[in-house]
């Protein structure tokens, strides 16, 4: 819009109602920080335009976030279908996106997500006592397994595990007949790297949903938390609601490498459970 704007001297008006902190939130912040833009947000509970007999009745009709977002302009209101909408509202609430430091004394984790246009996802993280410490997030376009590879090198991380999708395992004649795992393999190591188990969507959206609690998210992983925030279930427009799949779209990519991440940890510590020492307390009749 600027070019069209430029020859005229002209001007433009962004006018709206927060959906996430998409591209709108954005524009607000960069007119909250210029001189040349005029900013004004008018939540209903400030701005006096609504009688508060209709702000009660609307509360009484509407789920909390709804509200919040419709009438008092919250960014961070959870979206209306958003999977993981309740869980990252609690993520803000308790303040669990901040500085997350590396311990070096504790191995990190990649989780990945290879998209069939090349779109690609990695999360890095840490498990630490009963802590999820997620210390970094990369989207890419187009980047072939060398740059990848080299994304993931470039930091000086311990790692023990790269987690990929059961996908991996398939062979392409592009690649001359090799699977991802085996192009990954000469960069990263055959023995560093692991296959997701083919979990049901729904089951891995269950396992995510029970380890965000536990997940502390340092600030480098911006665009990968609010692709988290803006996962959205299809909406079915004859029936006039929410389907139980999720909606492809650009939080796709982040929210399948966060999921294969929450599957991963399970298989890890369904590993860890089966190798503890029975006590007379867990071991079973059978078992005896």
């Amino acid at each position: 819009i600027r070019p069209a704007l430029a020859d005229k001297q002209g001007w433009a008006v962004f006018a709206g109602t927060p959906k996430g902190r998409n591209q709108f939130y954005d524009i607000m912040k960069l007119a909250e920080n210029s001189d040349e833009w005029f900013s004004l947000k008018l939540p209903a509970s400030v701005s006096g335009l609504l009688p508060p007999t209709e702000l009660e009745a609307a509360k009484a009709q509407l789920t909390e976030d709804q509200f919040l977002q419709e009438f008092e302009c919250s960014f961070d209101a959870a979206i209306v279908g958003a999977i993981y909408g309740k869980e990252m509202r609690q993520v803000d609430l308790s303040n669990r996106i901040t500085d997350v430091p590396y311990d070096p004394a504790v191995p990190v984790h990649t989780a990945w997500d290879l998209g069939y246009r090349d779109d690609t996802a990695i999360w890095w993280y840490q498990l630490v006592g009963n802590e999820v410490h997620v210390l970094d997030y990369y989207g890419a376009s187009g980047a072939d397994v060398s740059d990848l590879a080299e994304e993931v090198l470039s930091r000086d991380y311990r790692y023990e595990r790269h987690w990929l999708p059961h996908d991996a395992r398939a062979k392409t004649l592009a690649s001359g007949g090799k699977s991802i795992v085996e192009q990954m393999a000469y960069y990263l190591g055959s023995d560093k790297l692991a296959i997701v188990p083919d979990l049901s969507v729904q089951d891995g959206i269950q396992a995510v949903r029970r380890m965000l609690p536990r997940c502390w998210f340092d600030t480098r992983c911006g665009e990968g938390i609010e692709a988290l925030r803006q996962y959205q279930r299809n909406y079915d427009e004859d029936k006039k609601a929410f389907r139980r799949t999720p909606r492809h779209d650009w939080c796709s990519h982040p929210a399948d490498a966060f999921r294969m991440m929450a599957v991963a940890e399970r298989k890890i510590e369904e590993q860890k459970e089966a190798t503890r020492p029975k006590t007379i307390h867990t071991i079973t009749l059978n078992e005896l």
